[in-house]
């Protein structure tokens, strides 16, 4: 497997120095720090395969200009999130900013592990918490197209809402490409 480098962005020395450590314990060796953007130490040696854990106490407001910012600094790698609790509205502005990632700071150990495997690779990640709301979400836009079946929220097609049922209930993505008998490529874009 390809080693990942990881640089911590957290204007807390202690909570940074923390992160680190774990992370080295982990098995990534690669591990850097830095408490601001400008800090990174990057230069012309940022790119593909790099994920920047960025504190979301650094500037929530500042979402789009952070992983601005950290693309100019190093082209090619990928921004996650760190958040203190679940937030629709930010997780869609970390996203819509061109994050990879928005995890909650509560996270078990392994789950993290997996999960910054998951980015390196080029996978986007969420909470879990968010699968609840999701349930909530599909079946609000179910009711409405109930009540206007001309209308679809969000300009979701029939399939997509039927992959996004599917998604809420937990099936992976090959699972729901069996059952829609579409390709799982179709179900992950």
């Amino acid at each position: 497997m390809k080693e990942i480098r990881l640089t911590v962005i957290d204007q807390s020395t202690l909570s940074r120095a923390g992160l680190v450590s774990l992370l080295r314990a982990m098995g990534f060796g690669d591990v850097r720090e830095a408490a601001s953007v400008a800090e990174l130490p990057y230069g012309e040696a940022g790119g593909e395969g790099e994920v920047v854990l960025v504190d979301l106490s650094l500037g929530a407001d500042e979402v789009r200009q952070i992983v601005q910012e950290i693309a100019a600094r190093a082209p090619g790698c990928k921004v996650v999130f760190l958040a203190q609790d679940l937030d629709i509205g930010l997780l869609g502005a970390c996203f819509a900013a061109g994050a990879c990632g928005y995890l909650l700071k509560d996270i078990s150990r392994d789950a993290w592990q997996g999960t910054l495997h998951l980015v390196a690779a080029g996978e986007k990640v969420f909470p879990s918490a968010l699968a609840p709301q999701m349930a909530a979400l599909v079946n609000k836009f179910g009711e409405r197209r109930a009540t206007s079946p001309n209308r679809h929220p969000g300009n979701l097609s029939e399939r997509e809402i039927d992959i996004l049922r599917c998604l809420v209930t937990g099936y992976p993505n090959k699972t729901i490409a069996a059952n829609l008998a579409i390709a799982e490529s179709t179900v992950k874009v």
